[in-house]
């Protein structure tokens, strides 16, 4: 366990790059800017991350960790993978995130944000699938990424406009076609 004001820190580093994001948009954000908005020295950055990318990593992961915990606690992993329990839990999340989530999908030059929380989602879902799967681990693996990078390539769109249907339908359209592959657009036709 972490000492509460390494905690303390790096939350108030984290929400300050957050909040630059926000504010300076696609607009280079610098170490020292970070540091002046978290009302922190540059070195007591240094001591907790190594990079923005660090931040961003560690945002996407207590993100996805985020919607692992809600739908561990509506029991999504014990009742057969229910599909419309993942989407309403993802849909809630994103809702409480909606304006920061649609102004990342908006900057192309926020890719990297999009293929960190995608590339962190896939090793936390990789290895609770393995948990509940029989597959080889690439196999899984590939499933997993191919789930994600789907998901989230839907939402993006959604997020900036180009899909026009409400976040409920999104959600179900991609837990529909997650869940039943395939086989579920080619009964449509």
């Amino acid at each position: 366990m972490k000492d509460r004001r390494v905690l303390r820190t790096r939350k108030a580093i984290q929400n300050a790059y957050l909040d630059l994001l926000k504010k300076k948009g696609t607009e280079k954000i610098t170490i020292s800017d970070i540091a002046r908005e978290a009302d922190i020295d540059r070195k007591t950055f240094y001591l907790h991350y190594d990079s923005t990318e660090d931040i961003i990593r560690e945002y996407a992961e207590e993100k996805t960790r985020e919607l692992l915990a809600r739908l561990t606690l509506k029991s999504f992993f014990t009742l057969s993978f229910d599909k419309k329990i993942f989407a309403r839990e993802a849909n809630n999340m994103l809702r409480e995130h909606l304006d920061f989530c649609r102004m990342l999908a908006r900057n192309p030059s926020m890719g990297f944000f999009w293929n960190e929380v995608q590339d962190v989602s896939v090793q936390i879902l990789s290895e609770i699938y393995k948990r509940h799967s029989r597959l080889p681990e690439g196999d899984l693996k590939i499933q997993v990424s191919f789930f994600v990078a789907g998901a989230m390539y839907v939402y993006k769109r959604w997020l900036r406009d180009e899909i026009p249907c409400s976040m409920e339908e999104v959600g179900d359209k991609v837990s529909e076609i997650a869940f039943s592959g395939v086989q579920s657009i080619l009964r449509q036709s």
